[in-house]
């Protein structure tokens, strides 16, 4: 079961980062977990990771200080994690590196929403987003931001196209 848990958390910053232009095949590779502790409780249906957790699988690689998965009638329910920040990093179909990270990460499996909190940052190739809170909805393709009390503000860098891109 947990496999699959961690399978799907990957497949959540995948989606995040735009399923469109990540690695394929990176899903068919092998999940490679590590952490200084894990515990699963069969009868609370949590598998916690704890202590420098790192989940890679093909090019895409998680980093993090604690990520918690819920199980809610044997289903996944939520994901939660914490870090230093947390970071995930993926290669797209061009071999161009795709990240992120954030302090706080949640994802509500039900409704099909991954929040990422906390001096969010998500980069592709050619632009940048930088919020306090990115908030993007699996089911309506739709990403948002909102800036936190420092700066108020969402930050956008688009670079322009270079002469090789047009």
């Amino acid at each position: 079961m947990s496999r699959l848990l961690l399978s799907t958390l990957l497949c959540i910053y995948a989606a995040l980062l735009n399923p469109a232009l990540a690695r394929e095949n990176d899903l068919a590779q092998p999940i490679e977990v590590q952490a200084d502790k894990s515990e699963f409780d069969e009868v609370a249906g949590t598998q916690t990771l704890t202590g420098n957790v790192e989940i890679t699988q093909g090019s895409m690689r998680i980093t993090a200080d604690h990520i918690a998965i819920l199980l809610k009638n044997n289903a996944l329910s939520t994901i939660t994690g914490n870090g230093s920040p947390i970071r995930f990093e993926q290669e797209n179909e061009a071999g161009e590196l795709m990240s992120g990270q954030a302090e706080r990460i949640s994802y509500d499996a039900l409704a099909g929403v991954l929040t990422l909190e906390g001096s969010a940052t998500l980069s592709q190739p050619k632009q940048e987003l930088v919020s306090e809170r990115i908030t993007f909805n699996a089911r309506t393709q739709k990403v948002s931001a909102e800036g936190g009390p420092k700066s108020g503000r969402v930050s956008i860098q688009i670079q322009p196209p270079t002469s090789a891109d047009e």
